[in-house]
């Protein structure tokens, strides 16, 4: 998986520098044509979501999950119905969750005593006050599929998740997360 992550790293700069040449007169690289690098990174960006996409359906059917794939990019399977109250665009929300990567390498857990908690659909609205956490842009879509004391299984591909760069922590650039999680609360 590092050699897929670097092999699509060394794509990127290359796609970069090739669509570049020549010094503007502060000394920097100048594009030959935005156009053309606007379109060598969509393509690069392409077949990087299809490689992503191709892995993510072989992990669900390994694990004989049946999943639903929602338009934003992300997996969804509902393992345990809750009480009826569906998680809207504004609530507080607390998880105990697991996040492994695709391969089952563990990254983090959030248990009842120390969930994660953060407003739904505000991505990177955090305040640091009353102990809320920042959560990938991905779950604050999915979570609006849950309801209160339900359980899902969420799989994000890198752009709903950490993205290239990774979190700097346990979680590797382009990494594809795996969420279990339980709803324990919504306000």
């Amino acid at each position: 998986m590092k050699k897929n992550c670097v092999a699509l790293n060394i794509l990127f700069a290359l796609i970069f520098l090739a669509a570049c040449s020549g010094d503007d007169k502060s000394g920097g690289i100048k594009p030959k044509n935005t156009v053309n690098i606007r379109e060598n990174i969509e393509k690069a960006n392409k077949i990087l979501i299809e490689k992503d996409k191709d892995r993510i359906q072989s992990f669900l059917r390994r694990h004989n999950l049946q999943a639903t794939f929602d338009e934003t990019g992300f997996w969804h399977v509902e393992i345990e119905k809750g009480n009826g109250v569906k998680i809207k665009n504004g609530a507080l929300v607390a998880l105990q969750c697991t996040i492994n990567l695709l391969d089952g390498t563990h990254c983090y857990t959030y248990s009842e005593d120390n969930p994660l908690v953060f407003v739904a659909g505000k991505s990177n609205e955090l305040t640091e006050t009353a102990n809320m956490q920042n959560a990938v842009s991905g779950l604050h879509s999915a979570v609006l599929f849950a309801e209160n004391q339900s359980r899902h299984i969420f799989v994000f591909p890198p752009h709903l998740a950490h993205g290239i760069i990774g979190d700097g922590n346990s979680i590797p650039p382009r990494s594809i997360l795996v969420y279990d999680i339980k709803v324990l609360d919504v306000q």
